[in-house]
């Protein structure tokens, strides 16, 4: 991160975790919920939905982070990334939160970190994450959107 840089950070809560992905990768938040299941997917893979004439992947990030599922409710939500970070794509999230702005010298990036150090959290979320932020009420999870389709992409 460039010190003074102020990046923008699209917030979502899944659990008592609370994640973010850069803005600019952030397409829309989509309130339809109802999937279409793809048989044979990986088991992460939500389905797809048909959101004015464009199909969209989604992912659920409960499961990608291997927490339990959980069902839908009128608080999830579906966050579309951009065609930049990867095939129609998105993913689904508990519930919304805010568009963050934090200064880039807030931010330390996870990549470098010891993954064996306490509270590094785990693998899955370590590939996933660019960056963690402290907060005033917690620990701000900064996710890289183009990793989240390559976690289904590839075995685990």
């Amino acid at each position: 991160m460039h010190n003074g840089e102020i990046r923008q950070i699209c917030t979502f809560g899944i659990d008592d975790r609370r994640l973010g992905v850069a803005i600019l990768d952030v397409k829309e938040i989509n309130t339809d919920t109802e999937f279409t299941p793809i048989f044979h997917a990986p088991r992460e893979v939500k389905g797809y939905v048909n959101i004015r004439g464009q199909i969209h992947l989604i992912l659920d990030l409960r499961l990608i982070m291997d927490l339990p599922e959980k069902p839908v409710d009128e608080e999830s939500r579906l966050v579309l990334f951009k065609p930049a970070v990867g095939e129609n794509f998105g993913i689904l999230v508990d519930r919304i939160g805010d568009v963050m702005e934090i200064p880039g010298e807030k931010i330390e990036d996870r990549r470098k970190a010891d993954a064996g150090a306490p509270g590094t959290g785990d693998r899955r979320t370590l590939e996933m994450g660019s960056g963690v932020c402290k907060l005033e009420d917690g620990l701000l999870i900064i996710l890289e959107a183009k990793q989240l389709l390559k976690h289904i992409e590839k075995p685990v």
